[in-house]
């Protein structure tokens, strides 16, 4: 091997090692890049190009550009792309504008922005409250004419 070819062989071992260090867990898809795939376990994913298949990470980020195709599940969930398939976010999702989701959505606090387009299925996670009186329907039709004549005693 060549000094030359050693020095390069050092310098490209050194870079594989500076990346091997970098443990931020963080994934980019750039613009123009596609993907098939499952990405799971990653902190921060900022998707601008196309990815098909599933993705696991804490924070998602859909850039207007982006597109996806698939099952995405995290806990802060931002889109702005565009999405046919599932999405499950632990605490917030936003969907912004530019957005355009077609499937199934399960959120535990949701912002959705004038303009954005949602086709499916929305579903609040946690616990939902329903209240209902015991009254028999006679009680019902009762409590229900003596508040209209309040109301019309009101006027």
């Amino acid at each position: 091997m060549s000094s030359e070819e050693h020095d390069t062989f050092n310098k490209d071992q050194e870079t594989v090692e500076e990346y091997a260090g970098n443990d931020s867990k963080t994934v980019n898809i750039g613009a123009g890049v596609r993907i098939e795939g499952r990405i799971d376990g990653a902190e921060v994913s900022d998707i601008s190009g196309s990815l098909s298949g599933t993705i696991k990470s804490s924070n998602i980020n859909l850039n207007s550009s982006g597109i996806f195709n698939g099952d995405m599940s995290g806990s802060d969930i931002t889109i702005s792309g565009n999405v046919e398939g599932d999405i499950n976010s632990d605490q917030y999702l936003v969907v912004n504008q530019s957005a355009n989701i077609k499937g199934t959505i399960e959120y535990s606090s949701l912002q959705v922005n004038y303009g954005a387009k949602i086709q499916g299925t929305i579903r609040h996670r946690g616990s939902v409250h329903s209240y209902s009186t015991d009254l028999d329907p006679i009680e019902k039709e009762d409590k229900i004419e003596n508040v209209l004549n309040e109301q019309k005693e009101d006027i």
